[in-house]
C-alpha cells in the first residue's frame, strides 16, 4: 500500500469514528448544542415503518431497481447468529452517490445507518449494523438525483435490538 492510500484509508476512518461517536451521543440523550444537530435526521431515525423513513430523508422520489448495486448481509449471507451485530457490505458502480441508506424492516425503528458519502470512500464499503429479528433490509444508494433499491432477507438466531 503507498502512503498516500493509508493516509487517505486514515482520514476515512476518523471520519466513521466521529459519526459513529456524535451518533452514539445523541441517542444517549446527552444534550448538545442545537448547531451540532442541526442536520441530524430525528424524523428518519425516530420513524416507524421503513416508508416513513424514506419520506424523512429524501422526500417522495421516483424509485429505481438497479443491478448495480451489490448488497450482502450476514455472514455467510441472509444469515446471522447474532443480530447485535450484523455484517454488511454494500458496492456499486453508480457515480456521484449523495446519499446510501440502510433500513430494517422489522427494527424498533428501521433506520440502521445514514451515510453521505465523500470522494474518499472507496467501494465497497462494509460495516456492521443491529437488527432484532428475521426481517428484510434494504440499501438505498441517492446516485444522480434518483433513488436505487435493494433488498435481503436476513434470518437472525438471537436479536440485537433488545
Amino acid at each position: 500500500m503507498t502512503q498516500g492510500h493509508n493516509k487517505q484509508r486514515r482520514k476515512v476512518v476518523k471520519q466513521v469514528i466521529s459519526a459513529t461517536t456524535l451518533a452514539l451521543v445523541a441517542s444517549s440523550g446527552l444534550l448538545l448544542p442545537q448547531r451540532l444537530l442541526a442536520h441530524w435526521p430525528r424524523e428518519a431515525f425516530n420513524a416507524k415503518t421503513v416508508e416513513d423513513a424514506l419520506l424523512a430523508l429524501v422526500g417522495e422520489a421516483e424509485q429505481l431497481d438497479d443491478d448495480s448495486i451489490r448488497f450482502t448481509v450476514g455472514s455467510p449471507p441472509s444469515y446471522a447468529v447474532n443480530g447485535a451485530s450484523v455484517p454488511v457490505e454494500l458496492e456499486t458502480s453508480l457515480e456521484n452517490i449523495e446519499r446510501v441508506i440502510i433500513l430494517v424492516e422489522k427494527n424498533p425503528q428501521p433506520l440502521a445507518m445514514l451515510i453521505e458519502p465523500t470522494e474518499h470512500m472507496v467501494m465497497p464499503f462494509k460495516s456492521m449494523i443491529k437488527i432484532a429479528e428475521d426481517s428484510d433490509v434494504m440499501a438505498v444508494v441517492r446516485a444522480n438525483g434518483q433513488l436505487y433499491t435493494t433488498s435481503r432477507s436476513v434470518r437472525i438466531d438471537v436479536g440485537g435490538c433488545a
